[in-house]
């Protein structure tokens, strides 16, 4: 049986008829309205609210409250019991809010600062549901008031900062800020958006792709709506292809599936290492790629026979705390890198015709070459080494039991130095440094001499 709301004795309705004639419906709406369940500032409201199907549906009480006010203060604070303290209302209760909206907003019997909040609300709707030229007017009049809530001074900066208006979004976060600096949370939400409207404005500074619209349904009718608001306002603005997505990838079943030798009877080749996102390569993508040159059994570790670049990831795949806790390499960072279709090419044009040389390169590295291969339209056809492979037929001579061995272990019994393990460039070497010193127990092909290997690398 439903509590009172006021004394807690059971009851038919909300408020029980002794504390019925003694509530201030007003005063009683807006505390329900904005009042968090749960947090233990009213026992007796936890407690119905945990009795309810959903906790948070305390508020929707008010609905049942407000109904013996009179308009516009009923249908008022039912808006506000369906946003509470949110700047917006939920997208299925906005085709509802609207008609409210239109309904009670010019009446008189509205403070100004609940049209205001009102407005603000308005303004959040409109420009998330890509209605810009609406969200425009509101933004204008609620612009111009001197008595604005904090959640309308929150709509209002962040709609100017993704129409791309950055310093009148300055002037409202500053005057929000200024008129509510003694409330922490509103400091902190606006110091927020503050960063927000810097990163847009830092992005328009540098060249790169300003804010867009991005739904999950209808993206081409919301950017086309977005474009065309702009241009009514002076700023022009164009939807580029994607960076990761420039065209389409070469088909998988069209790209050559790398092919793996382990004859070591070549002159030269490329020790390559990539980090990555992940291990799924099918979902996760290169971050990092390093690799040197070797020839004559030479390690030159200078710029000319090295390379190494950080990779933008593809699908906007973000960087995993173990990852970056791995490789030190920071999601900023590599989101901050050229993309795949750049720095690939690049990277099979320094590789050349040679022998690509990697550490457990044919069940990991490979798959995610070819996809770097597919999608930055470069194929592969060098043929692959895999030095863990190599090292299978010298565990015993080296100590070794586990069924699989890792670089760094195999480069410690070897008494190779890794200066930065889980670093491309750093793993290239000692692996091509393991390749050599293993190679070393076959008899095969003593070191050429320093003036026959750079004579050679000039015409490599």
């Amino acid at each position: 049986m439903p509590k009172c709301i006021i004394c807690g004795k059971n009851t038919d309705a909300c408020i029980c008829n002794i504390c019925k004639p003694k509530t201030d419906f007003e005063k009683l709406c807006s505390e329900v309205a904005s009042y968090q369940p749960g947090s233990g500032k009213n026992i007796l409201w936890d407690e119905i609210a945990k009795e309810l199907s959903r906790p948070y549906h305390f508020k929707n009480l008010v609905f049942a409250l407000s109904s013996d006010l009179d308009t516009p203060r009923k249908e008022y604070w039912q808006v506000m019991s369906i946003s509470g303290s949110s700047p917006n209302v939920p997208k299925p209760s906005r085709p509802w809010f609207y008609d409210m909206y239109h309904a009670i907003v010019q009446n008189p019997g509205l403070l100004q600062e609940e049209r205001n909040r009102l407005h603000g609300i308005a303004l959040g709707a409109y420009y998330m549901d890509y209605a810009y030229q609406e969200a425009d007017e509101i933004a204008a009049e609620l612009y111009a008031s001197n008595e604005i809530p904090w959640q309308g001074y929150y709509n209002l900066a962040d709609f100017y900062t993704i129409t791309r208006r950055y310093e009148l979004a300055d002037e409202v976060i500053a005057d929000c800020l200024q008129r509510y600096s003694d409330d922490a949370s509103v400091v902190k939400t606006m110091n927020s958006q503050s960063e927000k409207n810097a990163k847009q404005r830092e992005k328009a500074i540098a060249g790169k792709q300003e804010y867009l619209p991005n739904p999950k349904e209808n993206r081409d009718e919301a950017r086309k709506k977005y474009i065309d608001f702009l241009s009514s306002i002076g700023i022009d603005a164009t939807v580029p292809a994607p960076a990761n997505r420039a065209r389409k990838a070469i088909p998988r079943d069209q790209y050559p599936t790398p092919v793996e030798t382990r004859d070591t009877d070549f002159d030269h080749f490329v020790a390559f290492d990539i980090e990555t996102t992940g291990r799924n390569s099918k979902i996760d993508s290169i971050i990092e790629i390093g690799a040197i040159k070797v020839f004559g059994d030479q390690i030159v570790e200078s710029e000319q026979f090295t390379f190494q670049e950080l990779v933008k990831p593809l699908d906007y795949k973000k960087v995993s705390p173990e990852i970056e806790a791995l490789t030190g390499i920071s999601n900023a960072e590599a989101y901050a890198a050229r993309p795949v279709q750049e720095v690939f090419p690049e990277f099979i044009n320094f590789v050349g015709d040679s022998v690509l040389l990697g550490f457990n390169c044919i069940n990991f590295d490979s798959r995610f070459m070819v996809r770097a291969g597919r999608y930055s339209y470069t194929v592969i056809e060098n043929k692959y080494f895999d030095v863990m492979r190599f090292a299978d037929s010298f565990k015993e001579k080296l100590g070794i039991n586990a069924k699989k061995v890792s670089l760094q272990k195999l480069a410690d019994k070897l008494g190779i130095e890794n200066p930065q393990a889980h670093r491309a460039l750093a793993d290239a070497i000692t692996t091509a440094k393991v390749f050599l010193k293993l190679k070393e127990f076959t008899g095969q092909d003593q070191p050429a001499s320093m003036d026959d290997l750079l004579g050679d690398l000039d015409n490599w």
